[in-house]
């Protein structure tokens, strides 16, 4: 008996030395990124990929557990939006939006349970050979004693699950599933003239420029206001990533020191786009799409027309960016 719990004892020495080593060799930090390409558009795929509430569409997590229970609050597809699990078998977190760009995403995680930790992920959708490429990523930093459970268990398994997850994405986008759908309608744009803030800038600037041309602007115009303020888009230059445009008020008569455009009634084409707007640039791509591919226009008249975003429920009126409401006009000049 004593040689039997003598070698036992040694056998588990030796067991946990040789984790000990697996830890010490095993690296502090883990990256996983996987990759797939998507036959559809990119404002399609970041439909999904870019929105928490449509994640358990294709979560491989939820594939393989029925028991994850999920919640999403916030800001759909924008910095705040928070998507919170419970699972008997996996446990429980939330991961948070800590930024957005584009079609570009990067969020924090937080594991509650069976024991506490970090990490953090992004998902990345870009235009790829008539498609979409997904990258999808994550990233921690692992205390001393997991790093041996990592190298032999971890690694591998979400590995595994990043692929399974964007192969199930892929699978809900091409079976049509996903497709992404608003309502367009042909409209008369009634005769308005604008107070302006017009400028070139770069895309990465708009929306500092936006928020210092409405103060601007509100300040001169006054209790003059005769509608909804807007954004009008002259131009897009997207090889060097920069648009001519104007933060707009609608007024009665000239406004001093600003400059005035005048639209008159127009043949027009809108969407009204309800939510944050992050989305926005995928309701302008589906509505370029929708003109040129289901109502034969050519890209030259598309791009011909001046695009007008009316923000008629906008902060701070409203704080809950889930309700914000947008029409997108394009008119024909």
């Amino acid at each position: 008996m004593k040689k039997v719990l003598r070698f036992l004892f040694i056998l588990i020495l030796i067991l946990f030395v040789g984790y000990l080593i697996l830890c010490a060799t095993s690296p502090k930090e883990v990256n996983v990124e996987k990759t797939t390409t998507i036959n559809a558009p990119a404002y399609v795929v970041w439909s999904q990929a870019g929105h928490y509430e449509h994640w358990e569409s294709w979560s491989p997590w939820k594939e393989m557990d029925s028991t994850v229970k999920s919640t999403v609050t916030g800001p759909s597809g924008d910095v705040g939006s928070k998507y919170e699990w419970t699972s008997e078998k996996m446990g429980s977190g939330y991961m948070t939006i800590a930024s957005v760009d584009d079609y570009s995403m990067k969020y924090d995680m937080q594991f509650t349970a069976p024991f506490q930790s970090s990490a953090d992920g992004t998902m990345k959708v870009e235009p790829a050979d008539g498609g979409s490429k997904v990258t999808w990523g994550f990233h921690t930093t692992v205390p001393f004693m997991r790093r041996g459970f990592f190298a032999l268990v971890m690694q591998k398994q979400l590995e595994a699950s990043f692929e399974r997850g964007l192969e199930l994405l892929k699978e809900r986008i091409e079976s049509g599933e996903a497709k992404l759908i608003f309502n367009i309608n042909k409209v008369t744009f009634p005769a308005t003239e604008y107070a302006t803030v017009r400028k070139t800038i770069s895309m990465s600037e708009m929306e500092a420029f936006f928020n210092n041309a409405f103060g601007t602007l509100m300040e001169a115009v006054g209790d003059g206001a005769t509608g909804y303020p807007a954004a009008i888009y002259y131009t897009w230059d997207m090889e060097n990533s920069q648009t001519n445009c104007a933060a707009a008020v609608p007024v009665a008569t000239t406004v001093k020191g600003m400059e005035m455009k005048s639209i008159p009634a127009s043949e027009a084409y809108v969407v009204k786009y309800t939510g944050p707007y992050s989305g926005l640039q995928a309701a302008h791509e589906w509505m370029a799409n929708e003109m040129m591919s289901n109502m034969g226009m050519e890209m030259e008249e598309l791009m011909s027309m001046l695009v007008l975003e009316e923000y008629e429920v906008m902060p701070p009126v409203e704080t809950d960016s889930n309700k914000y409401v947008t029409n997108i006009y394009y008119i024909t000049q």
